[in-house]
Order: C-alpha cells, then structure tokens, then sequence
C-alpha cells in the first residue's frame, strides 16, 4: 500500500474536502491509524468469521490483521498467515509471539502455492497482496482444493477505478479494478458472493465456489 495513503488524517481532510461520499466509510474514531480506512473489524464482520472457522491470510505482511482474525475464530479455530518472502515470515513469527497469538500459524507459502491444507480453509483472505500474484487464474484453480465446502475468498485491493484527487493515494502499479478480479476469478472457477461496501479507498470482494 502507498507512504500515503497511511496518512489516515490526511486522508479524512482531502476525502472531506472533495465532498466525496466516501468520507462516511471512514472510522472517524480512529483518526490517525490504519484502522480508520482499513476497517478491520467491519471487515471480519463483513466476512461472517464464526469461533471455529479457519482463515488463512495470505501475503499477511506484517501480520495486521491477525489479532482480529484471532480473536473472531477462538481457541478453537486456526488462523494461517502465509507469506512467502522470508523477511516477512520472521517479522510474522516475531509479531505473532509478541502478541501471544497461539491460534495463529506462520505458513511459509510459494509463489504458485499457499501450502495451506485441502479442504480445511474457510475464509481466504487477501488484503493489498492480490495484484502481486502471477498467473493469477491458475493460482486461485489450485487454490479451490484448499477450500472447506463453503468457503470464500475475499479480495481486498487498492481500488484502480478511484478518480479525482482520490488518486493521489494510490501507488501505479500496486492497484486493482475490480471488474478485472471478477473475470479473472471467473476465470478460475469462482462465483461471486458478495461485495461489502464498507472500505473507503480499497475493493472488497467475496468468491466462492459454485455448488457442483
């Protein structure tokens, strides 16, 4: 994600001063953190994360979303942070101990392959990491084996479509639009669920896979 747009009270004031509609998506309680664009407990909501579930994180960097994840699925549920660069699993594997998250398990992934468990995961997350994925139908087709019957795959990107002064927040290149996922998901088998409206710069979009 853009230096910038981890300016959260900067955000609010040029969203504002645009007049733009997306200014109410933002947690005005939390001004001055991720969590006032990122939304993380709206979007764990969103997700339908029940205690018991299993979610994996994947490209879950500096392991922002674990403590939510955690916390939704329980003690009796799994979290799997998957990250592929080896930096990152370690500043994860720190990060994760720090925060005493004994349901969270650092999954060292390659490119082409999570190495999650067949037929375990619930909920896929992919937050900012969807457009680093290369061959991407071909990933998300193999990715289908990993899914519990019923499980989803949710997409959240820096949204390509935002126009105007919105733009300035928004890395070329680091981007997606979200009709491009929906055919490329498409592509890979996938359907869509559901596209929650409740993240002011970023698309959120749910998938699963039909019933044969």
């Amino acid at each position: 994600m853009s230096p910038r747009i981890l300016s959260p009270l900067l955000l609010a004031l040029v969203l504002v001063a645009a007049g733009c509609t997306n200014v109410s998506k933002l947690d005005l309680s939390n001004v001055g953190s991720r969590a006032m664009w990122q939304r993380p407990d709206d979007v764990v909501r969103a997700l339908g994360i029940e205690s018991g579930d299993v979610v994996a994180d994947l490209g879950a960097g500096d392991g922002y979303f674990e403590p939510y994840l955690a916390e939704a699925v329980g003690a009796g549920g799994r979290v799997y942070a998957v990250e592929v660069d080896p930096g990152a699993v370690a500043g994860l594997d720190a990060s994760i101990e720090a925060g005493n998250l004994e349901n969270v398990e650092v999954v060292v992934g390659l490119p082409e392959d999570p190495n999650l468990p067949d037929r375990e995961v619930d909920v896929v997350l992919l937050v900012n990491s969807y457009h680093h994925i290369d061959e991407r139908p071909a990933y998300f087709r193999r990715l289908r084996a990993d899914l519990a019957p019923g499980g989803q795959v949710a997409i959240i990107e820096p949204n390509e479509d935002l126009g105007g002064v919105l733009s300035l927040f928004l890395d070329e290149g680091h981007t997606s639009r979200a009709g491009d996922v929906h055919a490329e998901m498409a592509e890979a088998g996938y359907r869509s669920a559901s596209s929650p409206d409740v993240l002011p710069v970023q698309i959120f979009e749910v998938f699963e896979v039909p019933s044969p």
